[in-house]
């Protein structure tokens, strides 16, 4: 017969023979449930705790309509961890594809608005904006601020004997407000093609901004004031990461602002995009 002491021994080897590799896994699990919980607050945006800015991380593809008697459009990327905002002018003749086969962007906005316009723009190019938004151009100077000044520099969109005809000669580099800007535009764009007219329209804006940075922080702020005037397929939720966004760029010494255009060719249907042109958009909408 065994003794007692026996017994205690060999039961307690075999407690710990079940117990240790039990405890090793629990402690296992709980190592990769607290690294887990690191990496989900690394990657949350906002969070202090764990030295990741709010808007950090965050990008945004947007499709901006200018709504007018002939509606005019500009793709917007507003790129984080690029520390860049890019307009993109998208010539309202723009070719899309449509079941009914091609129509052009401004058609098809005039037809159906501003969801449909972005559906068939994604379509034509194979990536779509996160969201559409859409106002007249005085909502526009609204969000942008009716005070807010900027010098647009007329030689970087047409030559000298252009400028004289306009009476930008000498004084090539007037000084806007969001209220003159669409007289500015229109005047400008005196024997401009589709192509410059959208790069023309992109350009201004982006001096805008690029000249008053401060102006980042108040624009979706702006954009809640204005919403009884806006069609946007953008959520509150967009609107608060947008707005961490735009604070988080504002602070950067190294952010950009600059402007491009889809690259494509004139025809008798309408603005046709180029391979260059499509990964443009492509790049963009990414």
């Amino acid at each position: 017969m065994r003794s007692r002491g026996g017994l205690f021994w060999q039961s307690l080897f075999l407690t710990l023979l079940v117990l240790v590799p039990l405890s090793a896994g629990v402690l296992y699990l709980s190592g990769q449930r607290q690294h887990q919980a690191e990496v989900e607050l690394a990657a949350a945006a906002g969070r202090g705790d764990v030295g990741v800015d709010a808007g950090a991380t965050n990008t945004h593809r947007l499709l901006l309509a200018i709504q007018t008697e002939t509606p005019e459009f500009l793709l917007l990327r507003i790129d984080a961890p690029a520390r860049t905002i890019t307009f993109c002018g998208v010539p309202g003749t723009t070719l899309v594809d449509a079941p009914e086969g091609q129509t052009t962007l401004e058609d098809c906005y005039l037809a159906a608005g501003p969801a449909r316009a972005s559906q068939l723009l994604a379509d034509t190019v194979g990536l779509a904006p996160d969201a559409y938004f859409a106002a007249t151009p005085d909502t526009y100077a609204q969000l942008i601020g009716t005070e807010t000044t900027a010098r647009f520099d007329t030689a970087s969109v047409m030559d000298y004997e252009q400028r004289v005809a306009l009476g930008y000669g000498e004084e090539n580099a007037p000084e806007l407000t969001p209220a003159v800007t669409e007289e500015f535009l229109t005047t400008l764009r005196e024997g401009m093609d589709a192509r410059e007219s959208a790069s023309l329209r992109a350009a201004v804006w982006c001096v805008f901004l690029r000249q008053n940075p401060a102006r980042l922080t108040l624009l979706v702020e702006a954009a809640r004031e204005q919403s009884s005037r806006t069609l946007t397929s953008m959520t509150a939720q967009d609107l608060l990461r947008a707005e961490q966004t735009l604070e988080y760029l504002s602070a950067q010494t190294a952010a950009t602002v600059e402007y491009t255009v889809l690259s494509g060719s004139e025809t008798p249907a309408g603005y046709a995009l180029d391979e260059e042109g499509r990964e443009e958009a492509a790049r963009l909408l990414g």
